[in-house]
């Protein structure tokens, strides 16, 4: 690792096109970490300032990765989830305070009562003890779920509310909750009468004109980047899984580098108060600076900055998106691989990034 990190410090320094030095080091980073393929950006809210791609859609083909492939978001689903409550909350339709059993009046009496006056707030900030949902044992116990997608989402709720908390309700220190984020969806979902996939559609996709879509990106084009995961620690390519329909505003959103900064441009132009989809003061209380999880992202401070920024979680693919306040810039990083070396590289790779271009 200290070997990576001179070549990464000379190229930063001697290298005179520094688009095209990041371009090497994001080269370096990939394939020191064993990553298949990686894309990247810097962009403020009005321009696009640094760009690329190295490697390739699966391990072992010479098939090489494109800035406008599609990438799993993985857990950052869940800041597209915040950011379609903030939506609602501004057409009327729900507000932060709106407790589960006020949006959701049917879990009365059928779950405990210690949850129903947990706010919509209290679950995209990760703050309502929900329990995590995130591992392949937290679903073992769970009853088939059937019906719609909208249905499904609403008995898991149920389900998951019958469970006593984690932690005391509001406590200062947040717990990611998967199941957190379904039951706000699903409260979204039955105050505006659409589901959490057309309520993507009508709030995000059509007015910044993106393409958010839902699942593995291959499941619907053979073309797109594989995702990888590890074997008895050998490197291989995935199998595209239908993740389960109920889980899905926590996890399955895929999207390509370039509509990613789209949507992230729209955040920085509403803190900036320029024209953007999303209110100045939706995207201040989505990105508000309580330590730990805002609502749908990580809050920090780095250099006497304000960072927000989400490590995505995911089996098969990695990344690392951030927004620097004081620098007005945001960074994403996305890669077709969920291993470990995959989140080191989006992670080790953004930082050099955030490092650059914030001196």
């Amino acid at each position: 690792m200290k070997k990576l990190c001179c070549i990464v410090l000379w190229m930063v320094c001697c290298a005179p096109a520094f688009s095209q030095a990041f371009s090497l080091i994001a080269d370096s980073i990939r394939k020191y970490r064993g990553v298949p393929g990686l894309v990247y950006a810097v962009f403020d809210a009005d321009q696009v300032l640094d760009i690329g791609a190295s490697g390739v859609r699966e391990f072992r083909k010479k098939d090489s990765i494109r800035i406008t492939d599609r990438f799993y978001t993985g857990s950052n689903s869940t800041a597209f989830t915040a950011y379609v409550g903030a939506k609602l909350i501004e057409a009327g339709k729900l507000s932060w305070n709106t407790s589960i059993v006020k949006a959701l009046p049917e879990v009365n009496g059928k779950t405990m009562k210690l949850y129903h006056t947990v706010t919509l707030r209290q679950l995209l900030a990760q703050r309502a003890g929900i329990r995590p949902y995130t591992q392949p044992d937290d679903f073992k116990e769970l009853p088939r779920i059937a019906g719609s997608k909208t249905e499904q989402r609403r008995s898991f709720a149920t389900l998951v509310l019958k469970n006593p908390p984690l932690l005391i309700i509001d406590s200062s220190q947040p717990v990611y909750s998967a199941a957190g984020t379904v039951i706000a969806a699903s409260m979204m979902e039955k105050t505006s009468g659409k589901s959490w996939e057309e309520l993507i559609g009508i709030y995000i996709n059509k007015p910044l004109n993106i393409a958010a879509r839902f699942g593995q990106p291959r499941l619907s084009d053979s073309l797109q980047p594989a995702g990888h995961g590890e074997s008895m620690g050998i490197l291989q390519a995935g199998l595209a899984s239908t993740t389960m329909t109920y889980i899905a505003p926590a996890t399955d959103i895929n999207i390509s580098l370039k509509d990613y900064i789209v949507f992230m441009q729209d955040m920085l132009k509403a803190l900036e108060h320029k024209r953007s989809n999303i209110s100045a003061a939706s995207a201040e209380l989505l990105l508000n600076p309580q330590p730990g999880l805002s609502m749908g992202w990580e809050t920090d401070s780095w250099k006497k900055m304000r960072i927000h920024y989400y490590l995505g979680r995911s089996d098969l693919f990695s990344n690392y998106t951030t927004i620097i306040r004081e620098k007005k810039i945001g960074i994403i990083v996305l890669c077709n691989s969920g291993t470990v070396s995959g989140k080191s590289a989006v992670l080790n790779f953004g930082r050099l990034l955030r490092e650059y271009y914030c001196r």
